[in-house]
């Protein structure tokens, strides 16, 4: 169905922040194509009968005599994913972007859950996938959703789930990945951009969803698009409330931010990436891998610091140090998995990762549920979008230091939590907090001071709390868990998202 709303852009970020963001360049819009599922590729990535309704809308804008609009396509879908106490009440389809049209698709999708009790008035948590590339319908179906994937593309209810209590919408981000399609961006700032649009226009359409509290989460490179959302959202609300705002924009409540494993500074990541693969606790690469991957490390760090002393954004340059740091990750593990450092396969394959991604991957493929998605007959599922990677590579946007977008926001009120499991080697979580030392906030001195404490038993996780409640600036290690930390320790993050979108202590 076609919905009818105006189509606008965000007004121009505020200086402080502004300074703090990428200049972006053209986007071109590559072809999207199937991925298959290579170990190599996700480690880089650190991603019956039915029945439905289909709604209608018309409105009118207050502002202007005509009608403007916007493309849309809901659907209700009924019975693809049972829940706990009977299907789950869920929403999805696309909505068009700035500049979409027939002839020119720029289209989102997403799949939106609602809560189990009092969906009204309940917190929205929108989750995204990281790669670049890796699909947002992931999150939901591998832990957070009210069910779960299983063998042969099927579905279970899923015990743990996170919309118990919470609205969960997930969004295939940027577009090009998942079943968004239709014009891309190749770097994290303009894909920000696109989720504060597709925002706009989702509550148009769940206009009661509005003033709900909303939470952004992520992970892996997440962590690089998270922060930029939240910036685009924290900005476009101070123009709103100072009359600024693009026409007919609502106040998005953005209330909190969470993040697992993510990739959210260069020098940081590529730092630590070596002491976790060549010193432990497993290590993977053998002695003589080490020696020259060293070796090759300071040329990295060189060159990420080389990029970014360049005012603007040096596409060029950016790039090149991307390239150049990737290639300490081309090293044999020797059948150790990056997700996972407690799992060994025989060789880089799908074998050491979860079989949820596989399986979440032939649900999506079914063409059965594709119609009950409400996805067009010429729309395939993109697990891990390899167009997406190689133009955000391109642009070089992991080179950043998207963490410093934390600092305003955090001195703003947004809480920020990081969540990480201890067994990852993609992101390693001491580079993660390396990054977070750094982090000039409020919070900061606090923070450096405050100790680790066992929640709830050492064998668990370790959590430091920084303010009041689940705290201001949070930090937790999760013991028994990989990259994949929701699906490996389900139970346990449920309660920490529970603490944290509730704001109770960790006591």
């Amino acid at each position: 169905m076609d919905y009818q709303m105006r189509d606008t852009a965000p007004s121009k970020s505020d200086p402080e922040l502004e300074a703090l963001l990428p200049h972006p360049r053209p986007s071109g819009a590559p072809t999207r194509r199937r991925s298959n599922w290579t170990g190599a590729r996700w480690l880089i990535a650190c991603t019956l009968a039915f029945a439905w309704v289909r709604y209608s809308y018309h409105i009118w804008s207050a502002e202007q005599s005509k009608m403007d609009w916007f493309y849309a396509n809901i659907t209700s879908p009924q019975a693809i994913c049972p829940a706990v106490n009977g299907p789950a009440i869920s929403h999805s389809g696309h909505i068009g972007l700035k500049g979409d049209s027939d002839a020119a698709p720029k289209r989102s999708f997403f799949w939106y859950f609602e809560a189990e009790h009092d969906a009204q008035s309940a917190p929205i948590i929108m989750t995204i996938g990281g790669g670049p590339g890796t699909s947002g319908m992931m999150n939901p179906m591998m832990a957070q959703g009210p069910c779960l994937s299983a063998e042969n593309g099927t579905t279970v209810p899923n015990p743990n789930r996170w919309t118990e209590h919470f609205n969960l919408l997930a969004l295939d981000h940027p577009i090009g990945v998942g079943f968004s399609y239709g014009t891309m961006v190749n770097n994290s700032r303009d894909g920000a951009m696109d989720s504060y649009d597709f925002l706009q226009k989702f509550f148009r359409i769940f206009p009661h969803l509005s003033r709900n509290k909303f939470i952004l989460s992520g992970g892996s490179y997440g962590g690089t698009y998270v922060p930029h959302i939240a910036t685009v959202i924290h900005q476009q609300n101070l123009a709103v409330a100072a009359g600024r705002g693009q026409p007919g924009a609502i106040r998005i409540n953005l209330e909190s931010i969470m993040v697992s494993n993510p990739m959210s500074d260069a020098t940081s990541h590529f730092s630590w990436l070596l002491d976790r693969l060549c010193l432990g606790p497993v290590p993977m690469y053998n002695a003589s891998t080490c020696a020259e991957k060293f070796q090759a490390l300071p040329k990295c760090l060189d060159s990420i610091r080389f990029a970014e002393q360049v005012p603007g954004w040096d596409v060029e340059r950016r790039s090149a140090a991307g390239e150049l740091c990737w290639s300490l990750r081309d090293g044999d593990t020797h059948g150790i998995s990056g997700e996972d450092i407690r799992k060994k396969c025989d060789s880089l394959d799908s074998r050491c990762l979860p079989h949820a991604l596989r399986w979440t991957e032939d649900f999506f493929g079914r063409s059965d549920v594709q119609d009950a998605l409400g996805v067009p007959d010429h729309i395939n599922f993109t697990s891990l979008s390899d167009p997406v990677f190689a133009e955000f590579a391109k642009y070089g946007d992991i080179i950043q230091s998207a963490y410093r977008l934390y600092e305003p926001l955090l001195r703003a009120g947004i809480r920020l939590l990081h969540y990480v499991g201890a067994q990852d080697a993609n992101c390693a979580p001491a580079g993660i907090m390396s990054f977070l030392k750094l982090l000039q906030s409020p919070f900061q001195e606090e923070f450096l001071r405050t100790p680790d404490v066992p929640w709830p038993t050492n064998e668990d996780a370790t959590v430091r709390v920084v303010g009041k409640g689940a705290g201001n600036m949070t930090w937790i290690l999760i013991d028994g868990g990989g990259h994949f930390i929701a699906h490996d320790q389900p139970e346990l993050v449920k309660s920490i998202v529970e603490h944290w979108v509730e704001n109770v202590p960790f006591d």
